[in-house]
């Protein structure tokens, strides 16, 4: 399964790591995971031109889903995040640059710090934040962490040399107290990139973290800025792990189910309809009336309400699914065009009660696991379907490619097995076949919507590909013994495994959904076009 499209973690949301080379930056190799099952302090990052693009009832149904512990104002024109949201959500919205005094949140039991720096250029002082939110200063009982807004850093690209530096960094250094430039402490830039990520090395030796959280005014370069800017969600965690990503306005509420538009949601609202459940309930010939509708988008849409609603999959094909008991997997590789599948996760039965099964590469580059995978599949798994969330684009051919480098005796019989791809089949095949609820038709987001939790926290398939190929590269330098780097394989098992449970659990819906089309079809000659007359009447 690519972490494309289909798949992402934290939630549905996917993060957009750079690297830079110059200007004393480098994006870590490595990512930190975060302590198992710790809840992260989670920021929202919005701008003005969000607020300004996307209607208020969005821009809140995005706040209640993403739950964040604050929010903060980003470029571009932070300056009216504040009073947009003002009365609108019960949280605390900081803005940088703004006003001579720092805005100050907490979260949890004020173990998370939050200051966003004011206008000028006058230094912090600390015993003003303590009195502001009654929090110690750096001592025994300090926070555990802290997270600092700031304008003043940004990004300076040169695009003849191909080069990319932090602009700023001094200056910013100079406004806040020496003890708060350490690891403890958490720096996010306003003027980066939204979903920037990166680590700064001065001359003392010293190193710290800056996180775009807006835009950028560098003309090209990794740090600069899209022409649509979305907000961003920061996860913290404990131990100084983060993850980052982007979330898009237009995936909540009204105009976030299938089919929907700017100009449908206009027309939407002016006929009355503000949010799903109205559209649920709306009568289908009202619904067909509404400019921009017709008979058939009118059925097509609702439907797609109806399954975000109810958060269930509804069904709108003819087409079967397969008849014998599936075998639900996952692969791990190194990247999007990846080079390996190091991990092979296979569920042998439901979500809940199947058999969780890990071929898993022991000795770089060997191939073994993928003989064995093999072995299994034609021995106790025989004649059974391979089922796969986006499969014919990831998981199918990368195994095709994988037993011709390594097993290439084996490829005829992976490639003569039924391959069955449940994402195609749901939102493709004949125009697809169910109508889906999640935000997204990625892997996690319609599995939780479906009532799946996963049990990693933290971990999406990019950490996970950027550790194994951490890994990797140690051990065919013989820089460290294989010993010293070996990632945490336990848990990014139990994240794979995560994954084809949440496969199993989207499959099981997809079954009652067919059975259900399958129980009201009309008997042939008689009337089987959507709807009823009575609908229209």
């Amino acid at each position: 399964m690519s972490d494309e499209l289909p798949s992402a973690r934290c939630s549905d949301y996917t993060t957009g790591r750079r690297a830079l080379t110059d200007g004393g930056v480098k994006t870590p190799d490595v990512p930190e995971l975060p302590p198992p099952d710790e809840t992260p302090t989670r920021l929202l990052s919005v701008s003005g031109q969000v607020l300004n693009r996307t209607h208020i009832e969005t821009v809140q149904a995005m706040i209640e889903d993403v739950a964040p512990d604050v929010i903060i104002a980003s470029q571009p024109q932070a300056e009216i995040v504040k009073p947009s949201l003002d009365r609108k959500v019960d949280l605390d919205v900081l803005q940088a640059g703004s006003g001579m005094r720092p805005d100050v949140a907490t979260s949890g039991e004020k173990e998370y710090v939050i200051v966003a720096l004011p206008m000028g250029g006058e230094p912090l002082n600390e015993d003003q934040i303590s009195r502001q939110q009654d929090v110690p200063r750096d001592s025994g009982d300090t926070p555990s962490r802290r997270c600092v807004v700031t304008q003043d850093v940004s990004m300076s690209v040169d695009p003849y040399e191909r080069s990319a530096t932090l602009s700023g960094v001094d200056t910013y250094r100079d406004r806040i107290p020496e003890s708060w430039w350490n690891n403890q402490t958490l720096h996010l830039s306003t003027a980066l990139r939204s979903g920037f990520t990166t680590t700064y090395h001065t001359s003392d030796g010293a190193t710290t973290r800056f996180v775009g959280i807006g835009t950028s005014e560098a003309d090209l370069g990794v740090g600069t800025t899209p022409e649509t800017t979305p907000a961003t969600l920061i996860e913290c965690y404990s131990n100084g792990a983060i993850d980052v990503a982007d979330v898009d306005p237009k995936s909540f509420g009204l105009r976030g189910v299938h089919g929907i538009g700017s100009n449908r949601i206009k027309a939407l609202r002016e006929a009355g309809i503000t949010s799903v459940e109205d559209l649920v309930e709306m009568p289908l010939r009202s619904l067909a009336e509404v400019p921009g509708f017709g008979r058939s988008s009118a059925a097509t849409v609702q439907t797609a309400a109806e399954a975000r609603a109810t958060e269930t999959v509804v069904p709108t094909g003819d087409d079967s699914l397969p008849n014998q008991e599936p075998v639900f997997i996952d692969i791990e590789t190194d990247g999007l065009n990846p080079s390996t599948a190091w991990l092979i996760g296979v569920l042998n039965g439901g979500p809940k009660a199947g058999n969780y099964m890990s071929f898993r590469e022991q000795a770089v580059d060997d191939g073994a696991h993928l003989k064995a995978f093999m072995a299994w599949l034609t021995g106790a798994a025989a004649g059974r379907p391979v089922v796969a969330w986006n499969g014919y684009h990831f998981d199918f051919p990368v195994i095709t490619e994988q037993l011709r480098e390594h097993h290439p005796d084996l490829v005829d019989k992976w490639t003569d097995r039924y391959h069955f791809d449940a994402y195609y089949w749901a939102t493709q095949q004949n125009g697809g076949n169910v109508a889906l609820p999640g935000r997204t038709n990625k892997l996690e987001a319609v599995a939780e919507a479906l009532g799946w939790e996963p049990t990693t926290n933290g971990i999406d398939g990019s950490t996970v590909a950027q550790l194994y190929s951490a890994y990797r590269r140690h051990i065919k330098s013989d820089r460290q013994t294989q010993a010293d780097i070996q990632p945490d394989w336990a848990r990014l098992e139990q994240y794979c495994e995560d994954d084809v449970r949440a496969l199993a659990t989207i499959y099981e819906q997809l079954q009652t959904a067919a059975r259900a089309k399958s129980a009201t079809k009309t008997p042939t000659g008689e009337n089987s076009s959507q709807g009823s007359l009575a609908d229209f009447s």
